[in-house]
């Protein structure tokens, strides 16, 4: 059964890819049957609630997941996001940040919540926090092009120019059809009066 289970999960997954919610509830719903006490489950069936716009239930499932495992730090960053937007609960999507940084293993992790932790303190309009936690971005180089992209937007929103400059020079060469790069791009040859 646990061979089942996972089945149901991965192609719970995949109907989310695929636009299909509705399927995608029902395999993350034969999954729990499977296993009651399933922390993934519970995330699968979050996301699908929050993509249908049901927020409310969408955050009842997250706090599920993380109430069956508290190092469960998919789902915290989840929770964070819809927390950030769009219920703009902002204290409470920091304290799930930064409980996923406590437990992030990888720079992509990592990255992951400074973001969303970031675009909290964005959204509370606490621009000396949202600086603070610029410098705690890694370094890079980064794995993921998006990333690239978002840190160095983050240091375009604290107005650390040269930081921001380099890093979006950088997401366009790593992924040149990404438009809002060059949104930003646009932006920072503007203030520059170039």
């Amino acid at each position: 059964t646990m061979d089942q289970f996972s089945a149901h999960l991965d192609r719970g997954w995949d109907l989310v890819q695929r636009g299909d919610p509705l399927g995608a509830e029902q395999s993350a719903r034969r999954a729990l049957e499977l296993d009651s006490q399933s922390p993934e489950a519970y995330n699968l069936l979050g996301y699908v609630a929050a993509l249908r716009g049901d927020y409310e239930d969408a955050i009842e499932n997250y706090h599920q997941a993380i109430s069956l495992d508290d190092t469960y730090l998919e789902a915290m960053l989840n929770a964070a996001e819809v927390y950030v937007h769009p219920l703009g609960d902002y204290d409470e999507a920091i304290r799930l940040c930064e409980q996923a940084l406590d437990l992030a293993e990888t720079d992509d992790e990592t990255v992951d919540a400074l973001l969303l932790c970031f675009d909290a303190y964005l959204g509370k309009g606490d621009m000396p926090r949202a600086e603070e936690l610029c410098s705690r971005f890694p370094s890079g180089p980064f794995d993921n092009p998006t990333h690239t992209f978002l840190v160095g937007r983050a240091f375009f929103e604290v107005e650390k120019m040269g930081r921001a400059t380099e890093l979006i020079e950088e997401s366009v060469k790593a992924n040149p059809n990404n438009p809002d790069a060059y949104y930003y791009l646009g932006l920072i040859h503007d203030e520059r009066g170039n």
